[in-house]
C-alpha cells in the first residue's frame, strides 16, 4: 500500500481533513485535481523507514447531483488504480448519513477500513457504538479515534501500513425483490462475479432507469453490443426502478437496522446547550446582530491587534534600508537596492500581520461550526437577492481571496445561481484590498477612538466589508432578473456540532496562507517595484562623478502620468495615484509598492514612513492632496474594480468561456469610475474638499 496513494474519503465536515493533518504531521502540498480547478491535498506519512502518500479528497455525501465537487472524489475512486485502498472517514455522531457514503463507495471495490471520529464527545455525550459488533456486520476493520487529539492513532498508523487492513466486501444491501431478482438473474447472464462489474451493472441499469444524473456513455458504453441490447430488451420487459432514489430507500431501510443494533447511548441533558446557541445564533433577528458583531469586532482588531508588529516591521524595513545605505555607495545600485526592492516589497510585508489576523479569525469561525450556521443564516435574505444560503460561504470566503471563493462555486449545482456567484463574488473585500484600505484609511481617517476602544480605522474597514457585501447581492438580484432566470435551487444542509477548534490546524493553515501570499504577490511586487523604480528614477547620469536623477515629475513615468492625469481629475485624484491604479491591475496590493516607490525615489532629507509622504502631499494650488474625500473616493475605486488577473483567469476557467471574464471587467470598471467620480464632484459641490 505504501507505494500507491491512499485515499481520504468521507462526508464533509466529518474531521477528515483535522486527521489528514494528524497523520501527514502537515507535512503537506496543495494543488489541483488533474483537469479540474478543485484544490487537493496530499502528504506523506512516514512510519520508520515506510512511507506512503496521503490524499485528501474533497468531501461529498455521494455521487449523486450535479455539482463539480462531487463528482471529482467519484471519478477517482473509479479510475483508481486496483490496489489503491481508502480510509473512509466517518462522524460517528452522524452514522446513518455516513453509512450511506461507506456502501456506495464499498459497492464500488474500493479497499477500504473504517475510521469514526468524534470519539471525545462519543464519551462526553455518554454514546456508546459497539464497534466489534459493526467489524461482524460490515466486514471491515474500524478505528474509533479522536482526530484533534491524536487519541487512538497509534493502531490506525500501523494499519496504513498493513496490506490485510484494506478490505473489499461485498454488497451488504439489497433492491426490493423483483429488482434485485432481475439483478441476479442479469449478474448470471453476464457472468459477473466482481464487485466493481456488479457496481457497473448497477449504473447502467440506472441509465436503463432514466437516472437523470447519469449520462448513458458513462456506462452503457462499457459493455459489448449485445450486453447492451440484451440489458434493453429485459428492462423493457418490466417496470422495475433502478434509480438514486430507489437505492438510498434501500441503504436506508439496512442501515436503520445496523444503527438499532449497534448504537446504545444514555442522554445527557448537560448538552441542550447547543440548541440553546442555535436558538440565538439562528434567530431570525439577534442572528443577525451576532454575526454582524462579530464581523465588526474583526475589523477593530485588525487595527488595534496588527499596530505594534506592523510598527515593527516597518521600523525593521527603514533600520535595513539607513543602515544598508551606509556601506553602498551612491549611485543606481543603491537606489534600486533601497527605494525600489526594500521601499516596494516592504511597504506590502508590512500588512502580514493583518492579514494573518484575517485568515486566523475565519479559520475559527470554520473549525467551531459557525461558519455553517451563518450561511444557514443567510439563506432567506440571499432568497431576496435571489440567491440561496449555499453561494454565502463562497462569499464570505472571498474575504480571503476571490480565487479559492469562486472554485468553491463547484459545490452549488444550480447552474444559473454558481455563474451568478462567480459574477458577484470579487466584489467582497478580499485580502489583496487590505494593504491599500489599510494604507488609506490609516492615512486619511485619524480621529479619535470612540470610548477609547472603538476606531474610526476599524469603523471604515467594517464599512467596506458591508459596501462588498451588500453591493454583490444587489449587483446578483439584478443578474438574476436579466441574465440567469433560472429558480434558485434548495439549500438543505446538517448543521455540524460545536467543536473546539484545533489551534495546531489553524496556525498551518494561517502559515500556508500567507506564505502562498508573500509568494505570489511577492514576486509580482518585486519584479514591479524594479520596473517602476527604473521609469521613476530615469534619465539619470553622473555629473562630476555625482549620480543625478530626474525630479520625479520629468521621470518616464512622471511623464506617462502627467499625461493621463487630466482623465483622473474627476475622481480627485493625481498623477502618481493614477500610476498606482494603472500597475495595480497585474494585483491589487501593487498600488501600496507603486506609491512607496514613487515617493521613496523623492529627494528627501531624512527617511519617513509611506503615510506621513501621503499626508505631506500638495495639489498644484497648495491644497492638500489626501483629503477625506479623496480617501473615499480611492477607496470606492478599489472596491468596485475588477484588479486581479487571477481572478478573472479562473473565471475563465471555472464557465469555460471569454464571454463572462469580459462582462465582469467591464461591469467592475464602469462601476469603479462612476461611484468614485460621482462621490467625489457630490462632495466637491457640497464643499468637503
Amino acid at each position: 500500500m505504501s507505494q500507491l496513494p491512499i485515499y481520504l474519503v468521507g462526508n464533509p465536515n466529518c474531521g477528515k481533513t483535522t486527521l489528514f493533518n494528524q497523520l501527514t504531521g502537515l507535512r503537506q502540498k496543495t494543488g489541483n485535481f488533474s483537469g479540474v480547478t478543485v484544490e487537493r491535498k496530499s502528504g506523506r506519512m512516514f512510519r520508520g523507514e515506510e512511507s506512503a502518500e496521503i490524499v485528501d479528497l474533497p468531501g461529498t455525501f455521494g455521487p449523486g447531483g450535479g455539482s463539480k465537487d462531487k463528482r471529482i472524489t467519484y471519478d477517482i475512486l473509479l479510475k483508481r488504480t486496483e490496489d489503491t485502498g481508502a480510509i473512509y472517514v466517518l462522524d460517528a455522531l452522524h452514522l446513518e448519513r455516513g453509512l450511506q457514503f461507506l456502501l456506495q463507495v464499498m459497492d464500488m471495490g474500493v479497499p477500504i477500513f473504517l475510521v469514526l471520529t468524534m470519539k471525545d464527545v462519543l464519551e462526553k455525550k455518554n454514546i456508546k457504538p459497539d464497534i466489534a459488533l459493526l467489524e461482524k456486520i460490515l466486514g471491515l476493520k474500524i478505528f474509533l479515534v479522536n482526530a484533534k487529539s491524536g487519541d487512538g492513532l497509534g493502531e490506525l498508523e500501523k494499519a496504513i501500513f498493513d496490506p490485510n487492513s484494506f478490505r473489499i466486501q461485498k454488497r451488504l444491501w439489497t433492491w426490493g425483490k423483483k429488482e434485485e431478482s432481475f439483478f441476479a438473474k442479469a449478474k448470471e447472464h453476464l457472468g459477473i462475479e466482481s464487485n466493481a462489474s456488479e457496481f457497473f451493472l448497477s449504473q447502467a441499469l440506472k441509465v436503463l432507469s432514466k437516472e437523470p444524473s447519469l449520462k448513458e456513455s458513462d456506462y452503457l458504453d462499457s459493455f459489448p453490443q449485445e450486453t447492451r441490447v440484451w440489458l434493453e430488451e429485459e428492462m423493457k420487459k418490466t417496470d422495475y426502478l433502478f434509480t438514486y432514489q430507489e437505492e438510498i430507500i434501500q441503504k436506508s431501510f439496512y442501515i436503520k437496522s445496523v444503527v438499532t443494533r449497534i448504537l446504545t447511548f444514555t442522554y445527557k441533558e448537560d448538552f441542550l446547550w447547543e440548541k440553546k446557541a442555535d436558538s440565538v445564533l439562528l434567530h431570525p433577528f439577534f442572528g443577525f446582530v451576532f454575526f454582524f458583531t462579530i464581523m465588526g469586532i474583526l475589523f477593530q482588531t485588525l487595527f488595534s491587534w496588527a499596530e505594534y508588529p506592523m510598527d515593527l516591521i516597518e521600523s525593521g524595513i527603514q533600520w535595513m534600508q539607513t543602515n544598508i545605505s551606509l556601506y553602498l555607495p551612491d549611485g543606481p545600485l543603491k537606489s534600486l537596492f533601497i527605494d525600489g526592492i526594500l521601499g516596494g516589497v516592504g511597504s506590502v510585508v508590512v500588512f502580514v500581520p493583518q492579514i494573518a489576523l484575517l485568515f486566523t479569525f475565519l479559520g475559527l469561525l470554520e473549525e467551531s461550526g459557525y461558519l455553517a450556521r451563518a450561511s444557514f443564516l443567510m439563506d432567506k435574505l440571499m432568497g431576496r437577492f435571489g440567491l440561496s444560503g449555499r453561494s454565502f460561504i463562497p462569499l464570505l470566503s472571498s474575504a480571503a481571496c476571490a480565487v479559492p471563493a469562486i472554485m468553491g462555486t463547484r459545490t452549488i449545482e444550480n447552474k444559473s445561481d454558481r455563474f451568478t456567484t462567480i459574477m458577484v463574488s470579487p466584489l467582497v473585500m478580499c485580502s489583496a484590498r487590505y494593504p491599500v484600505y489599510i494604507l488609506i484609511v490609516g492615512t486619511i481617517f485619524t480621529f479619535p477612538s470612540f470610548f477609547g476602544i472603538i476606531n474610526i480605522q476599524g469603523l471604515v474597514l467594517f464599512g467596506m466589508f458591508l459596501l462588498g457585501l451588500l453591493t454583490s447581492l444587489v449587483v446578483a438580484l439584478i443578474f438574476r432578473k436579466t441574465v440567469f432566470k433560472e429558480d434558485s435551487s434548495y439549500f438543505i444542509m446538517e448543521l455540524p456540532h460545536y467543536m473546539w477548534p484545533s489551534y495546531k490546524s489553524i496556525a498551518n493553515s494561517v502559515y500556508q496562507k500567507v506564505k502562498a501570499f508573500l509568494q505570489s504577490a511577492g514576486q509580482i511586487i518585486l519584479y514591479i517595484s524594479i520596473v517602476l523604480w527604473f521609469l521613476s528614477t530615469f534619465p539619470a547620469s553622473y555629473e562630476k562623478e555625482e549620480w543625478k536623477t530626474s525630479p520625479i515629475e520629468d521621470s518616464y513615468i512622471g511623464r506617462l502620468g502627467k499625461t493621463i492625469e487630466p482623465a483622473l481629475v474627476p475622481m480627485g485624484f493625481d498623477w502618481k495615484i493614477g500610476i498606482s491604479i494603472l500597475t495595480s491591475f497585474a494585483a491589487r496590493e501593487v498600488m501600496v509598492s507603486t506609491l512607496a516607490v514613487l515617493y521613496g525615489t523623492e529627494d528627501s532629507e531624512e527617511s519617513e514612513g509611506l503615510r506621513e509622504s501621503l499626508r505631506k502631499e500638495k495639489r498644484k494650488d497648495g491644497s492638500k492632496l489626501w483629503t477625506p474625500l479623496t480617501g473615499i473616493s480611492l477607496l470606492l475605486f478599489f472596491a468596485f474594480a475588477s484588479q486581479c488577473m487571477s481572478t478573472l483567469a479562473v473565471v475563465r476557467k471555472e464557465t469555460d468561456s471569454l464571454l463572462w471574464p469580459t462582462v465582469q471587467f467591464l461591469y467592475m470598471t464602469g462601476l469603479a469610475l462612476l461611484s468614485s467620480t460621482l462621490v467625489y464632484q457630490l462632495g466637491k459641490a457640497l464643499g468637503f474638499v
